[in-house]
């Protein structure tokens, strides 16, 4: 690099502005004084010196003036030109002392700011010479103090640069420590003040530069990255430009941004001239080997001694490009390269390119050559650091000729001896131990292997794991071999490197070792659990087979098998494939995996037809097919079994699942033959009881009772006696055939003996449930509303418990006693909060709940479950019903809005038993909505197509009341009239007065009032008894003959006190005028 702007010590600013003395010579000299005109005379000679650049005689005559003209008006500047002459005669202490005198004589000199500006050039110069940090300390603040005490100086900028820096050349003779960090960090801060002051651009080139090296020096990169980057955007044509380019390219390449960097290395570098040009080609190549193109890196490195042949930077050029092309393993052009720079004269890389070569001809097959070299670099570089290095690499190339390689041991293992301190020092030993094992020297391989694990320093080596393992290998072979040291050794191995490339073998070998030691339930736990992390095909056989027998060593063939799968999936034609395959399918069934045992299974079968495994594999292939509930596959293989190996140990149970698969499909009869033919092919099998047990259930599936219950009986009474839990399921059996044979008594029997021997029998659900039914059956209603409650108390998760609910709320309800209604309604709810995946019970238990609560008269919950009901079970039975009931509910809350809906989607069904009365309740409701159409429409449905239903008369006069409110009176006539004929009951009543109203309506009120006073005499319903009195008086009135309306009124008042239409009497014979006396 170049260095920093500004040599120092340059006489920046020499302002003194003193002419104005000239002003006194206008003056009369009539007015001046002998010592004044002295004193001009003195000062224009001083002066004149110092214009003709005669500093020594001008400071001279400065000096002499000061003393000789004491009260000179115009000492300031007198005292500046001394100290300008001071600073040009490089008298800087002269200089700083003069200055300091002026600013502290004459502090309010309108040329202060110059003085303290040149009071900092004169201390840094002294800085300059003395190289003290204290001395550029004290420069800068001197520079600071313009800023601060003339803020509005044109020197304000300057200074803050210079002081900027002084502080970086105190902190560049500061030692590595703090103060030296403190001084650049103060640096770094005056330049970016400066930089504030938006300096012109003669100063602001000068700062950024100053401001990005002082960040380098900190290595703040990437604020240094920043202010070149601004020095770039606006002097990108200043001659410094490229050094910047550079620096900011070493700035990224710091920061690891190296696709960044290496386009503005690749600018510098192609610059005319420029003296660093091969720096940044250097790195350039640098930055390409970061990013891993390493080709192109190599092309750059390889350019430089091309195109600067006498850079210093030549040797450390071609080392890298060496360096890429073995990399990349393009040998040859790795050996020209390298070759170039041990060929270089005194070049400081040679012994390093030494070591490359040699690695470089040993991968081009000419170990011996690498011999070569390296004997040529230990003569040559004796006294290299290096060395070590290439006495180890020399005894790589011998160990790479095959014939050299059984001495070359002791060679690695004298390297490690005579540099112990050395990093290859470790690799001597790994490779004592290697080569030894090799050559099969245990003992020598031991004892490297033990001298490099005795090392504390190589406690974290890399080649640690390399040496476990090696070592592991050696206390496995010899004469006597060490079980307990191998297996301490793979262990470290595992343990400390679960990721090195030999872990997997490591993990294998400490089976073998525990295998070898017999130590079998440790061996099955470590090799088990390390089985699935092994991706060597080699290393999973052995793995498998070491597995498998230490489980058979161990008596658990079962999981034994388990492990040959690695080893088959290694060696599918080992030459006891058929038994892996046998072991691997069992095994894999037994873990519920049954299309993959499957398919092992059938291997057997088809690859090994005289194996003696294939009756059990064809055995397991019929047991999965009937676990997959593919019986006629299960069937077909135990078939197989049975004919093929009829004295096979496996016959039976085949026998046997030719009979469940069988009944599982569902065919008891073909079940029920297969088992017989068990029983009297087997007799003595352990499978014939099971094989009853399930010929008594296909007998009950037949309904064979009987046949059934004499199965059960003899594997009961059977010698040994069966299993307990077994007897208790025969049992269980045994009461579901005496359900079947209505034998009540005798069900509850066995049921409640099962449960006083076996309170918690796994069907206990089951078993109350059956008992409740048989106390139903048995007309025993409270055992069975008792053994219902037991169940959901006692077996809280089965999945009867929500049905049992149901049946819970049936039976309060059977007892029609309303007290039991609330009781019922709890139950039903309970049911619901239980019932999960039964659609069926779900949907029983929305409807009878909301029947329920219906008929206690909280219709509001009714309605809401009901409503459930039919969202989730739209189509069900109950649908109709439960729209209906519905609909009841919201009739009696007088919701006839709501209500209707469901009565005219009730009526909508045509061929519903309730529609006749969905139609009169629809047509009620319309008539309370006023909606009179909608009702006459229903009442008219209703008339004519249901002419018997009970309440017809009523729906007759709904649709009279329907047309009268429409004014149709005539058809209402003739429908009330209707009314009246075919009913006595109130409807005939109301029938008859709104004939009357008809009459009134059309003003015909004679015939009126004896229709009204026809509704009061005929019909002993004392509303209409009431509004008919009412009513005539009223026509009455009208008809002028205020008598018999008062008589009307008074008889309403005199036997209907207490009905609203009194008071409205009352008020109609007010109207009416007083009778005569």
């Amino acid at each position: 690099m170049q260095g920093r702007r500004g040599g120092g010590g340059l006489l920046r600013f020499l302002g003194c502005g003193l002419l104005v003395w000239l002003s006194l010579m206008a003056t009369a000299q009539a007015q001046q004084t002998a010592e004044e005109k002295a004193a001009i005379q003195d000062y224009v000679v001083a002066q004149g010196f110092q214009k003709k650049k005669l500093f020594n005689e001008a400071a001279t005559r400065w000096k002499k003036f000061l003393t000789a003209h004491p009260k000179f008006p115009r000492l300031s500047g007198v005292r500046l030109s001394l100290a300008v002459c001071q600073l040009q005669l490089k008298q800087h202490t002269e200089a700083v002392a003069t200055l300091r005198q002026l600013l502290k004589l004459s502090p309010q000199y309108k040329l202060a700011d110059r003085v303290q500006y040149n009071l900092g050039l004169g201390l840094e110069n002294i800085a300059i010479a003395s190289k003290k940090p204290a001395d550029y300390r004290t420069a800068a603040v001197e520079y600071g103090r313009v800023g601060e005490r003339y803020p509005k100086s044109a020197l304000v900028t300057s200074a803050l640069y210079y002081q900027a820096e002084c502080l970086y050349r105190a902190g560049q003779l500061e030692p590595e420590n703090k103060a030296q960090v403190l001084a650049m960090e103060a640096a770094v801060a005056a330049y970016s003040k400066a930089l504030s002051l938006k300096p012109s651009v003669t100063v602001e080139p000068d700062i950024l530069y100053g401001l990005g090296t002082t960040q380098e020096q900190l290595e703040k990169h990437a604020e240094a990255a920043v202010t070149y980057q601004a020095f770039l955007a606006k002097y990108a044509k200043r001659p410094e430009a490229t050094e910047i380019t550079l620096r900011l390219g070493l700035c990224l390449f710091r920061q690891e941004k190296y696709p960044a960097a290496e386009p503005l290395f690749a600018r510098a570098a192609a610059v005319k001239d420029f003296p660093q040009a091969d720096l940044a080609l250097l790195q350039q190549g640098h930055a390409l080997r970061q990013q891993k193109k390493l080709p192109e890196a190599a092309l750059a490195f390889e350019s430089l001694p091309k195109r600067f042949a006498k850079s210093g930077l030549v040797g450390e050029a071609l080392l890298a490009a060496g360096k890429c092309r073995f990399d990349v393993k393009q040998f040859p052009q790795a050996r020209t390269a390298l070759v170039a720079v041990v060929s270089l004269p005194k070049a400081a890389e040679a012994a390093e390119a030494a070591t490359w070569l040699g690695r470089v001809l040993v991968e081009l097959k000419q170990p011996a050559e690498a011999v070569k070299v390296y004997d040529r670099a230990i003569a040559a570089y004796a006294k290299s650091p290096r060395l070590p290095e290439l006495a180890y690499l020399r005894c790589e190339a011998l160990y790479a000729q095959p014939d050299k390689r059984a001495g070359v041991a002791a060679e690695f293992m004298a390297f490690a001896q005579k540099h112990p301190d050395h990093e290859l020092a470790a690799n001597g030993m790994y490779m004592a131990s290697l080569v030894n094992l090799q050559t099969r020297k245990v003992l020598p391989s031991r004892k490297a292997v033990d001298a490099f694990l005795g090392q504390v320093k190589f406690k974290q080596h890399r080649l640690r794991p390399e040496v476990l393992y090696v070592g592991g290998q050696a206390y496995l072979l010899g004469d006597a071999p060490d079980w307990a040291r191998a297996e301490v050794l793979f262990r470290e191995l595992v343990t400390t490197y679960p990721k090195h490339k030999h872990t997997p073998a490591g993990i294998v070998r400490i089976g073998f070792c525990l295998y070898r030691a017999e130590k079998f339930d440790p061996a099955v736990t470590h090799l088990k659990g390390a089985l699935g992390g092994l991706a060597d095909p080699a290393l999973k056989a052995e793995a498998g087979l070491l597995l498998g027998r230490c489980q058979l060593a161990a008596k658990r063939p079962e999981p034994a098998t388990a492990a040959f799968r690695a080893a088959l999936a290694a060696h599918p034609k080992w030459d006891r494939a058929d038994e892996l395959l046998y072991v691997l399918g069992a095994a894999l069934k037994d873990q519920q995996q049954h299309e993959a045992a499957a398919v092992e299974l059938k291997k057997l079968d088809s690859q090994f037809p005289k194996s003696t495994f294939r009756d059990r594999a064809l055995y397991d292939l019929g047991d999965i097919a009937r676990g997959q509930k593919k019986s006629d596959l299960a069937v077909a293989s135990f078939r197989k079994v049975v004919a093929e190996f009829p004295k096979s140990e496996v016959a039976p149970l085949a026998q046997y699942g030719i009979g469940a698969s069988l009944f599982e499909a569902e065919d008891f009869k073909a079940a029920e033959v297969a088992l017989k033919e068990l029983t009297t092919k087997h007799a003595k099998n352990p499978i014939v009881p099971q094989g009853r047990r399930l010929r008594a259930r296909c007998l009950r599936e037949l309904k064979d009772f009987a046949g059934a219950v004499s199965e059960l009986t003899v594997y009961l009474a059977g010698k040994p006696a069966p299993p307990v839990d077994g007897a208790l399921e025969a049992r269980y059996e045994l009461a579901l055939c005496q359900v079947g044979l209505k034998q009540h008594k005798a069900v509850i029997a066995t049921l409640t003996a099962i449960l006083k021997d076996k309170p918690d029998f796994a069907q206990k659900d089951n078993i109350l449930y059956e008992l409740a039914f048989a106390c139903e059956a048995d007309k025993q209603a409270p055992q069975a509303l008792a053994a219902y409650r037991r169940l959901v108390a006692e077996v809280p998760a089965s999945p009867l418990v929500a049905e049992c609910w149901f049946r819970i709320g049936q039976a309060l309800e059977k007892t029609k006693d309303v007290k039991q209604l609330p009781e019922a309604e709890k139950a039903y709810g309970e049911g619901l909060k239980q019932v999960k995946k039964n659609l069926t019970v779900r949907q029983s238990l929305l409807y009878q709940l909301g029947w329920v609560q219906y008929r206690q008269e909280h219709y509001k919950e009714a309605v809401a479950n009901l409503q459930a009901f039919l969202k989730e079970f739209p189509k069900a039975t109950q649908a109709r019903d439960a729209t209906l009931l519905a609909g009841e509910c919201l009739y009696l809350q007088k919701n006839w809005k709501a209500a209707v809906v469901f009565f005219d989607k009730a009526a909508s069904e045509t061929k519903s038993p309730e529609r006749a009365r969905s139609l009169y309740r629809a047509g009620t409701c319309h008539l309370n909505l006023l909606q009179w159409p909608l009702a006459q429409q229903r009442f008219e449905v209703l008339v004519k197509e249901f002419p018997k239903y009970p309440q017809l008369s009523a729906g007759r006069y709904g649709l009279g009341l329907a047309l009268q409110k429409q004014n149709q009176l005539d058809r209402a006539v003739v429908v009330f009239e209707q009314v009246t004929k075919e009913t006595s009951t109130e409807s005939a009543a109301k029938a008859r007065f709104m004939v009357g109203e008809c009459a009134f309506a059309k003003k015909e009120y004679k015939k009126a009032y004896e229709h009204f006073l026809v509704a009061a005499f005929k019909y002993p319903y004392m509303e209409w008894q009431a509004k008919g009195f009412l009513e005539a008086g009223r026509c009455f009135k009208v008809l002028k003959d205020h008598p018999k309306a008062r008589e009307m009124l008074e008889t309403v008042i005199k036997k209907f006190p207490k009905r609203p239409e009194a008071k409205a009497a009352m008020q109609v014979l007010t109207t009416l005028p007083k009778p005569s006396p």
